[in-house]
C-alpha cells in the first residue's frame, strides 16, 4: 500500500518559519544555528527536511549527515556525511577553493590517510567548506540525532555554532530533549547567544486530528471516523511517528478500510496500545517478511538503528545478493528506509537505516535475552573477522604498491569508508551486551588507537575510559590487556594536555605491570610517558623522579631506543629544573640523544631532542643554536614531519628577531603554520612578530599581529594563547608608555598564574618580556627610579631561567642605566654577560654605549666619542633603543664632557615628540636648557597632527592644508584661507601625497575626512 504518511508539515507553523527565516538570513549572509529538540517520533526530522526543501527551491545548497546509533558513536560520521554530499555533485568546490583545508576535508572523508591533524583543523575546514559552497546564494548544514554523535563531533558543532554569525551558512540540528553532551552544547550556545533551541511539545488534539486527515488522503478531519480519533487522541499522546504508525497498523489489520464512495470505515476493534502497539505495527510487518528478511533485520536489530550491511548478512547467514534483496522487501514494509530518505548514498553504500529507532527498538526487544546475547557476539565476531579481511587486502595493496585505495573519489575502508575505530566501538559495545567485557575492554583499545590516528583524541580518551570501566566489573581481563589499555591511555592524555590523571593512571599501571611480571623496558615506558607529562605541566623534579625510575629498571645499558626517548625527556626536564648543573647536563642529554636517536632510525626522537639542544645552546652561543635548529628542520623535511619542521621554523625566526630583528623567516614560519593548520604555532608566530615589529618601533604593524593573535584566541578558545594576547597588547601598550594599559594586562597575567591557568605558554617570557615592558615602560615616562627597581626585580628571576639569561629582553637598558648611575663598570663589560647581550640586536647599542660612559668617565674623550658612534651602527631599524640610548648616553656625556651631547640631545628631542612620548622630549629639552643651548621650538598646532602622520613628517602646515582640503576646498579657496599662493598649495599637496603613500588628491581628500571622523 502507499505510505501512510502526511504530505505537509502539520503544527509546526511557527517552528517552520523560525527555520525558514534562518535558512533566508543565511543567504543574506547572517549565518546562525538552530537546535530543534524533542523525544522520538516528535518530528524533529520532517521539519528540518521541510525548512531543508524550502532552502533548496531559494537557491541554497543543502549538505545533510546523521550521527550514527550503533555502539556509543561513530566520531566525525555526520560531519563525513555532509561534507562528503558538498565535495560531489553540481556545485562542488573548484580545485583551489579550499586552500590548504581541502585535505583535512579528505581525512575528515577516509579519502586520505590520517596524520591526527588538530580537530580545530577539521572544524576550521567544515567552516571554510561552508563558506565556499554557500558564497552566492546560501548553504544549508543540517545534522540529525546530535544526542548519538561522539565527543570530536560535538566540539566542531560547538566551534561551528560560533563562528557561522556573518557567514552564508545555517546549521540546523536535531537532537533529543533528555539530558546529555548534545543537549549541555545546546543549551550552552543558546546562552551565549551564538544559538536558538526549538523544543517541540507534542501535537493539540486538533493537530493530531489534521494529521490523521492528511495521512488519510483527507483536508478535513470530520473525514476521519470518531472512533479512530478517539484512539489516537487516548493512546498517541500527540507523538506524530506514534499517529502514523496507529493508523498503519489499524489499516494493515483490516480494522480501517477504504471504501469509494464511504471513505474510511471501521470494520474492527482498533484496540491498538502504546508503546505496544508501536512495536505490533513494526512487528507486523516484520513477520510478513520471508525468513531470511526476519534474520537480516535481527541481526541489524542489535547493530543499532543505523546498520552495516555486510555485517548483519553474516550474522543472519546471508549472501550480499540475499541481503540487498530481502532490504528491498523491508523498505516496501516501511521497516528500513528507501532510499529517498536517510537510506544509502554513494557515499556509504555498505550502510542503511531503520526508519526510526523505535522500529529497530521492537524488533531487538523482542528477542530472547539469550538469543540477544548470541547474536551480540555473532556480530562482535563478524566485525572482528571484517576488519581482518580488510587489514590483509590494504596490506597486500600496499606491496603492490596501490596503497590499498580504489578508484580516485571512491571512499575506502571496511564498510563504506568507516574507520576502525568505527567499528571497534560497536564491536566492543556488542560484546558488552553479550555478556564479554574484558573482550569489549581489549576492542576499544585497538578503538582508541584508531581515534588517535585519526585525530580524534577526545573520542579517543572517551573510548579508553569505557574500557577501563570495564576492567574493572571484568574479572577474566588479562593483565596484559589491562596494561596496554592504560598505556594508550597515558599516552593519548598527554596528547591532549589533560595530564592530571596521569601521576595515579602510572601508578596503577606499574602496579600491574610489577604484578604481571612484565619485562624491565615495558615498565621503564610507563615512566617516560609519566616523565613527558610531567614536561607538559611543569613539573620539573616530579618527571626528573620518572626518569631515574625508568633508568633503574633499564638497567646500566638500556637499548639504544629507550635510551635516545628518555635522554630527549630527560633534557626537557633538566633545562628547566632548578639544579646549579642543568644547563650543562641538559644539553649534555640532548647531545646524547640526538646522536643515538640518528643511529638507530628515530627522527621524531631525533627532533625532540635537537630543539632542546638548540634551547640549551640559545644562551652560550646563537650562531651554533641556528645551526641546531636548521638541523631540525632538514631532519623534519627529511622524515615527513611537517608539525617539527614548523617548530624549527619558527625557532630559526625567534633567532632572527633577536640576532638582527628580521621577521622573513618568523613570517614564512607563520604561513607553513597556516597551511598546516598548526594554530598554536601561528599564534607563537605572531606573538614573536608582534615583538619584532615592537622593537622596530612600527606599533602599527604590531598592534595588526596582536590582533590576529587574539582573533586566533578566541576563534579557537585556546585559553593560553588569549593570555598571550593580552601580553602583546600590554608590551605595545608599555612602549607607548601607557601605564595604566601595561597594568591591566599584568593583572590579567598575574591572575591566570596564580590560577594555574596560564600553563606552560609563558614560559620564559613572563620574566624577560615583562621586565623589558615594565622598566622601558617606566623610561618612557622618565621615571628613572622605578626602571631600576624593575630591571633588578626581573633580574633577580632570571638568574633561576639559565636557558634564556641574555639573548633576549631587558639587560640591554638595564646594563645602561646603571652604568650612567655608577652601578655597573668594566667588570660586567668585559665579562661574559656584556658577550652575549651583543649578540641581540636590540640590545647591542646599550652595551657600546655603557662602554662610551665608562671611557669618558675617565677622561678617554675622543675613544669615549668613537664608541658611542660605533654603537649607533645598524640602529636605524631599533630606533626606540637608539634614541632611548641617545636620551640616557648624552646626559653622562654632558657631565663628562665627551662627544656631540647637544646634537645627540636635539635628535631624541625630535625623535621622542614626534612619536608622542612627550615626557622624554621634555627631559630632552631640559637638559639642552642645562647645556645653555636653543631650544627647539613647535609650530603652533604641531601637536594637533595625529601621531602616524607626524611619523610619516607631516608637517603642521601641510596637516592644515589636507584638514580644508577634506572639507572639499579647492587650491584657491585653501589658498585664501591660508594666506597662501595656489602654487604653494600644491606644493604641500605632493608633499603630503609622498609622505602618506596616497596616489591622488582623492585619496588624499578620503584619508583627511577618515581623520575628521576620528579614524
Amino acid at each position: 500500500m502507499s505510505s501512510l504518511s502526511s504530505p505537509t508539515l502539520i503544527g509546526r507553523g511557527p517552528e517552520l518559519d523560525l527555520l525558514t527565516e534562518a535558512g533566508r538570513s543565511a543567504g543574506e549572509g547572517r549565518g546562525s544555528s538552530v537546535f530543534v529538540l524533542g523525544e522520538p517520533g516528535i518530528g524533529k526530522s520532517r521539519l528540518v527536511e521541510e525548512a531543508a526543501a524550502t532552502a533548496v527551491r531559494a537557491g541554497l545548497r543543502v549538505l545533510r549527515g546523521r550521527a550514527a546509533s550503533a555502539g556509543r558513536a561513530v566520531p566525525l560520521r555526520p560531519l563525513a556525511e555532509a561534507v562528503f554530499s558538498g565535495l560531489r555533485g553540481e556545485g562542488a568546490p573548484a580545485d583551489g577553493d579550499l586552500g590548504p583545508y581541502e585535505p583535512l576535508l579528505s581525512r575528515l572523508c577516509g579519502l586520505a590517510p590520517q596524520d591526527g591533524a588538530p580537530l580545530v583543523g577539521y572544524a576550521e575546514a567544515v567552516l571554510r567548506l561552508l563558506g565556499v559552497l554557500g558564497r552566492t546564494g546560501g548553504c544549508v548544514l543540517v545534522l540529525e540525532d546530535l544526542h548519538d554523535a561522539d565527543a570530536d563531533t560535538l566540539t566542531i558543532v560547538d566551534y561551528l555554532t560560533d563562528n557561522l554569525p556573518g557567514q552564508r551558512a545555517v546549521l540546523l540540528a536535531t537532537l533529543r530533549g533528555g539530558p546529555g553532551p548534545a543537549l549541555d552544547l545546546a543549551e550552552a550556545a543558546a546562552s551565549r547567544r551564538t544559538a536558538r533551541t526549538v523544543r517541540l511539545a507534542r501535537l493539540k488534539p486538533a493537530h493530531t486530528a489534521e494529521l490523521a486527515a492528511r495521512c488519510l488522503g483527507h483536508d478535513d478531519a470530520g473525514a476521519v471516523p470518531a472512533a479512530v480519533l478517539d484512539r489516537l487522541h487516548a493512546v498517541s499522546d500527540g507523538v506524530p511517528f506514534v499517529v502514523e504508525e496507529l493508523l498503519r497498523a489499524m489499516v494493515d489489520s483490516g480494522d480501517l478500510v477504504q471504501r469509494q464512495r464511504a471513505g474510511w470505515t471501521v470494520t474492527g476493534a482498533l484496540n491498538a496500545g502504546v508503546p505496544a502497539t508501536v512495536a505490533a505495527a513494526v512487528l507486523q510487518r516484520v513477520d510478513h517478511l520471508e525468513p531470511p528478511g526476519v534474520a537480516l533485520l535481527e541481526a541489524a536489530a542489535v547493530l543499532g538503528r543505523r546498520f552495516p550491511v555486510d555485517i548483519a548478512a553474516r550474522v543472519a547467514g546471508l549472501d550480499r545478493p540475499t541481503a540487498h534483496r530481502q532490504l528491498r522487501h523491508a523498505a516496501r514494509a516501511h521497516l528500513v528506509a528507501d532510499g529517498t530518505t536517510h537510506g544509502p548514498t554513494a557515499e556509504q553504500p555498505g550502510w542503511h537505516t531503520f526508519r526510526h529507532a523505535l522500529t529497530a527498538d521492537a524488533i531487538a526487544h523482542r528477542l530472547l535475552p539469550a538469543e540477544r546475547a548470541a547474536l551480540c557476539l555473532a556480530a562482535a565476531d563478524a566485525i572482528e573477522s571484517a576488519h581482518a579481511s580488510h587489514a590483509t587486502e590494504s596490506a597486500d595493496a600496499s606491496e603492490r604498491g596501490t596503497g590499498g585505495a580504489g578508484r580516485p573519489g571512491e571512499p575506502h575502508g571496511l564498510i563504506g569508508g568507516d574507520s576502525g575505530d568505527d567499528l571497534y566501538r560497536l564491536a566492543a559495545e556488542l560484546c558488552v551486551a553479550g555478556g564479554q567485557r574484558a573482550r569489549a575492554a581489549v576492542l576499544l583499545t585497538r578503538a582508541g588507537r584508531q581515534a588517535v590516528q585519526r585525530g580524534a583524541l577526545l573520542t579517543a580518551v572517551e573510548l579508553l575510559d569505557r574500557g577501563l570501566e570495564l576492567t574493572a566489573d571484568a574479572t577474566d581481563a588479562p593483565p596484559e590487556a589491562v596494561a596496554r589499555l592504560l598505556e594508550e591511555l597515558l599516552r593519548t592524555l598527554v596528547l591532549t594536555g589533560d595530564v592530571q590523571r596521569v601521576p595515579e593512571l602510572g601508578d596503577r599501571l606499574d602496579h600491574i605491570l610489577t604484578a604481571w611480571g612484565a619485562p624491565p623496558a615495558r615498565r621503564a615506558a610507563g615512566f617516560l610517558t609519566q616523565a613527558g607529562a610531567a614536561a607538559t605541566v611543569q613539573r620539573w623534579e616530579e618527571g626528573l623522579t620518572a626518569v631515574r625510575r625508568a633508568r633503574e629498571l633499564l638497567g646500566a645499558e638500556p637499548d639504544p631506543a629507550s635510551r635516545a626517548a628518555l635522554d630527549a625527556v630527560a633534557a626537557h626536564l633538566m633545562l628547566n629544573s632548578q639544579r646549579p648543573d642543568r644547563l650543562e647536563s641538559a644539553r649534555a642529554l640532548a647531545e646524547g640523544s640526538v646522536a643515538t636517536a640518528e643511529a638507530v632510525g628515530l627522527p621524531e626522537v631525533s627532533c625532540k631532542a635537537l630543539n632542546m639542544l638548540g634551547y640549551c645552546l640559545r644562551p652560550l652561543d646563537l650562531a651554533e643554536s641556528e645551526k641546531v635548529f636548521e638541523r631540525l628542520v632538514a631532519t623534519a623535511e627529511t622524515h615527513g614531519l611537517p608539525v617539527w619542521r614548523i617548530r624549527g621554523l619558527l625557532e630559526l625566526g625567534a633567532l632572527d628577531r633577536v640576532r638582527f630583528t628580521g621577521i622573513e623567516r618568523l613570517l614564512a614560519a607563520r604561513k607553513a603554520a597556516d597551511e598546516t593548520g598548526a594554530v598554536l604555532m601561528t599564534a607563537w608566530a605572531d606573538m614573536h612578530l608582534t615583538l619584532a615589529h615592537v622593537l622596530r618601533d612600527d606599533l602599527d604593524a604590531a598592534a595588526d599581529s596582536a590582533r590576529r593573535l587574539r582573533v586566533t584566541a578566541r576563534r579557537l578558545r585556546l585559553d593560553e594563547v588569549e593570555l598571550l594576547g593580552a601580553g602583546v597588547d600590554g608590551i605595545i601598550a608599555a612602549v607607548r608608555g601607557e601605564r595604566e594599559k601595561l597594568q591591566t594586562a599584568l593583572h590579567v597575567l598575574q591572575n591566570a598564574l596564580a590560577g594555574g591557568s596560564a600553563g606552560a605558554v609563558w614560559g620564559y617570557a613572563d620574566t624577560s618580556v615583562w621586565g623589558w615592558a615594565q622598566g622601558i615602560c617606566s623610561l618612557l615616562r622618565e621615571e628613572h627610579d622605578r626602571a631600576m627597581a624593575e630591571f633588578t626585580d626581573a633580574d633577580q628571576v632570571m638568574k633561576a631561567l639559565p636557558s634564556t639569561r641574555g639573548v633576549t629582553g631587558f639587560l640591554g637598558p638595564y646594563l645602561l642605566l646603571r652604568t650612567v648611575r655608577g652601578a655597573a663598570g668594566w667588570a660586567e663589560l668585559d665579562g661574559a654577560v656584556a658577550g652575549r647581550l651583543s649578540e641581540a640586536h636590540s640590545d647591542r647599542p646599550y652595551v657600546g654605549w655603557s662602554r662610551a660612559v665608562l671611557l669618558g668617565r675617565e677622561g678617554r674623550a675622543a675613544e669615549a666619542a668613537k664608541a658611542a658612534e660605533e654603537a649607533l651602527a645598524g640602529t636605524d631599524v631599533i630606533p626606540l633603543a637608539r634614541h632611548l640610548c641617545l636620551r640616557l648616553g648624552a646626559q653622562a656625556a654632558l657631565t663628562d664632557n665627551w662627544g656631540r651631547p647637544v646634537e645627540w640631545l636635539r635628535t631624541a628631542e625630535h625623535f621622542f615628540h614626534d612619536r608622542g612620548t612627550t615626557r622624554v622630549s621634555a627631559a630632552c629639552r631640559a637638559l639642552l636648557r642645562e647645556a645653555g643651548s636653543p631650544v627647539p621650538r613647535r609650530r603652533e598646532g604641531h601637536d594637533t597632527i595625529p601621531q602616524e602622520l607626524r611619523r610619516a613628517g607631516v608637517t603642521a602646515r601641510e596637516y592644515e592644508v589636507l584638514r580644508l582640503l577634506g572639507r572639499g576646498l579647492g587650491n584657491q579657496e585653501i589658498a585664501e584661507q591660508l594666506f597662501l599662493s595656489p602654487r604653494t598649495v600644491e606644493k604641500h599637496l605632493a608633499s603630503l601625497r609622498d609622505r602618506t603613500g596616497q596616489n591622488s588628491r582623492a585619496a588624499l581628500r578620503t584619508l583627511a575626512r577618515r581623520y575628521a571622523h576620528g579614524q
